[in-house]
């Protein structure tokens, strides 16, 4: 077990368990990071644990704030782990049990059944539509029942918050909608012209044509290949576009071939994962999502905030960040052609793919880090 116990350990504030299943790159793991480095060292005593071996957000973790424990678990349920969180929460008593995605829920409930010390209990929630009928069972029978016992259920949009309380009318006095935030200074499109057309021309585009950024870890729910559809459409209609791929994942391979397959790999730049892509955003033209089942990307907020127009899925709260003709477009999940439509739209009206990227950053502004901390602080201390 990996521990990094911070040198201020006085018993002065709220103490607070972070249960979380990895650091690895991916949205709910970076607004944890973020959200931790936000909390006010002297209001809180913060903990955090992860169960799986993916570290790579740990350099980016205030390491001066946090007590951090990596526990890897041996098996799918593995109660070990939950042994240990009760032992976390009764030596250090710890006021609140801080659980983030559906894994971390089951393990810090029994690991706060477990404990002597029964710490107050919020759950964050990162999932609108289910991928698919076994996580949707999953939730009938074992997460939603372990919802009712937490004290506060976070959603991380206004829209989310709604689904879950028409879908679960039982919860709905208990969840509160906290929006996910990034650091709006630091996703500004501040990258030289020059090192703009450097990266273009790293990538293979050639001036005039369209640059096309997907920003997503490659897995089934992603929706990589209605991507790829809607770029053959393009492609077929006589219009060029190149599209670059930051990430990586299980998927990966499979999505090589299906390139293969569909004659459209020379339009293809896959740059696996990318601890900042920033210089990338900065590059490309607009950002593409063709996630059917996202809920509210980090990623889409990081592009609008670097002025790029994005072209997404209307799913979970994508309609509150993306206004449809005014920042972007929305279109139908699992409709490619739709994509196609909009893509072709932005290559032949270059007015209004400027006038989109001149509204972006502004369209999200409220959506920034400091706001989600305040908030979650507020709860953190309220509950």
């Amino acid at each position: 077990m990996m521990i990094n116990r911070s040198e201020d350990s006085g018993n002065k504030g709220r103490k607070v368990l972070f249960v979380l299943p990895s650091l690895r790159l991916g949205g709910a793991e970076r607004q944890i990071v973020d959200l931790i480095n936000g909390l006010n060292k002297d209001t809180f005593k913060i903990h955090l644990l992860t169960f799986e071996k993916e570290l790579n957000l740990l350099p980016f973790l205030n390491r001066e704030k946090v007590t951090f424990y990596n526990h890897p678990r041996r098996h799918k349920y593995d109660l070990a782990l939950s042994r240990e969180i009760a032992r976390i929460i009764g030596v250090e008593k710890i006021d609140i049990l801080h659980t983030t995605l559906q894994i971390a829920l089951f393990y810090g409930t029994m690991g706060r059944l477990m404990a002597r010390q029964k710490p107050k209990h919020i759950t964050a929630v990162h999932t609108t539509i289910n991928r698919n009928a076994k996580y949707e069972l999953f939730d009938h029978l074992l997460y939603v029942p372990l919802m009712r016992r937490c004290d506060r259920i976070i959603a991380v949009c206004e829209n989310q918050k709604e689904h879950w309380s028409r879908k679960y009318p039982y919860l709905a006095g208990k969840i509160v909608a906290i929006h996910n935030g990034i650091d709006m200074e630091r996703f500004r499109d501040d990258i030289p012209e020059e090192e703009k057309g450097k990266i273009r021309a790293s990538l293979g585009a050639r001036e005039g044509e369209l640059l096309v950024g997907i920003v997503a870890i490659f897995r089934p729910e992603k929706g990589h290949e209605y991507a790829f559809r809607a770029l053959k459409m393009v492609l077929d209609k006589g219009k060029i576009a190149r599209v670059v791929l930051i990430g990586d994942g299980e998927t990966r391979s499979s999505l090589e071939r299906l390139a293969d397959e569909m004659g459209i790999s020379e339009w293809l730049t896959w740059l696996g994962f990318q601890q900042d892509p920033k210089p990338y955003l900065g590059a490309v033209d607009l950002v593409l999502m063709s996630s059917p089942v996202e809920t509210f990307s980090i990623a889409i907020l990081e592009a609008l905030a670097m002025g790029k127009p994005v072209i997404a899925t209307d799913m979970g709260g994508t309609s509150e960040m993306v206004h449809d003709g005014i920042n972007g477009y929305l279109v139908k999940p699992r409709d490619p052609s739709g994509m196609a439509d909009k893509i072709v739209s932005l290559i032949d009206d270059q007015e209004a793919l400027r006038r989109f990227s001149s509204q972006a950053r502004e369209s999200v502004r409220h959506f920034n880090v400091s706001e989600m901390v305040r908030k979650t602080g507020d709860l953190l201390l309220n509950v």
